[in-house]
């Protein structure tokens, strides 16, 4: 098995906003800092073209000091860093998504099913087949995350586009909150995992996701209910407060937002919107929305946030 390199710069949190910065006096003196709006913007763009030039000149750096730079604060070129998280796109998607791997393999920039399955292979060490077949058997290790200057500095935020995709329906343990949103206790995510390991339901491959169920300006505050979720292979008896259920799969809008833990989130929530209304060929299906959180550990210290908003969709004419 193939030791994968640590992504020190990526975490998941549940809230923060695409738009909002916060000034610190380190990020405004520190020379790394000038790499954090890049960082944010790699992992909310992989769909996109990312060559060194277009990045430096983002960066408002020559290239050849944004390379040298990116190389001795992240540990890997520019090139390597993307290639990396296009690899760990395509594995998280081959876990939820309802495509094939030709289709997962185009959508991350790999032109060949050939050139995708040796470059995954070499990353993870199983073909994009095993890694999905043996889904929720933990066939790699994982990883953790560690506090690093960057996410000290972190001030910036970034959104994807919002793309239409078809998910596989997903089977959770959940608690449910009660209240506010933004009043949600992360500490319940370490709570379901210790009883997820305690019966042999976790196996590091979980995902930990949200449900929220209800609109905040249309349901009155102590009656909004979001689930705190895991991710589990297939169905279980209840048990105490953690319940079963299993998310629908079908069309999504989703978007892929990148940032430090912020109370205004609710801004990512209206580009959201606003994209979608772009769309013509789809139209809303309503509640619940789903958020990812691309971590395995919930926590809100860390700045540079990885999370996918999935809203469900119907396509016009169907």
């Amino acid at each position: 098995m193939i030791q994968r390199k640590k992504d020190q710069e990526t975490a998941a949190c549940i809230r923060y906003t695409s738009v909002m910065t916060r000034a610190t006096s380190l990020a405004s003196t520190h020379p790394t800092a000038a790499l954090l709006p890049s960082l944010a913007y790699i992992q909310s763009h992989l769909d996109a073209e990312l060559s060194l030039a277009q990045l430096a000149e983002r960066a408002t750096l020559s290239p050849y000091y944004f390379h040298r730079l990116f190389h001795a604060v992240v540990g890997e070129t520019p090139k390597q860093y993307t290639q990396r998280l296009r690899l760990e796109r395509a594995a998280f998607d081959l876990k939820i998504r309802d495509a094939t791997i030709l289709e997962i393999a185009l959508n991350w920039g790999f032109q060949a099913p050939e050139t995708f399955t040796r470059a995954f292979k070499r990353w993870f060490g199983v073909t994009p087949g095993q890694y999905r077949a043996s889904y929720g058997r933990s066939l790699h290790q994982e990883r953790t995350t560690h506090t690093t200057l960057l996410n000290t500095l972190a001030t910036t935020t970034s959104c994807s586009r919002v793309t239409i995709q078809k998910l596989k329906p997903i089977p959770v343990a959940f608690i449910r909150h009660l209240g506010a949103y933004e009043k949600v206790d992360t500490g319940q995510y370490d709570t379901l995992i210790r009883w997820a390991d305690a019966h042999g339901l976790y196996t590091g491959d979980n995902l930990l996701l949200g449900v929220g169920h209800d609109d905040p300006s249309i349901t009155p505050t102590e009656k909004v209910r979001f689930d705190v979720c895991l991710s589990v292979s297939g169905p279980f008896p209840a048990m105490g407060n953690i319940g079963a259920q299993t998310l629908p799969g079908g069309h999504f809008a989703t978007m892929t937002y990148v940032g430090p833990l912020d109370a205004g989130f609710t801004q990512v929530y209206h580009l959201f919107f606003e994209q979608l209304a772009q769309i013509k060929t789809v139209q809303l299906v309503g509640l619940p929305v789903i958020e990812i959180y691309r971590t395995t550990r919930i926590n809100p210290a860390y700045a540079l946030n990885v999370t996918d908003i999935f809203v469900p969709v119907q396509k016009i004419g169907e």
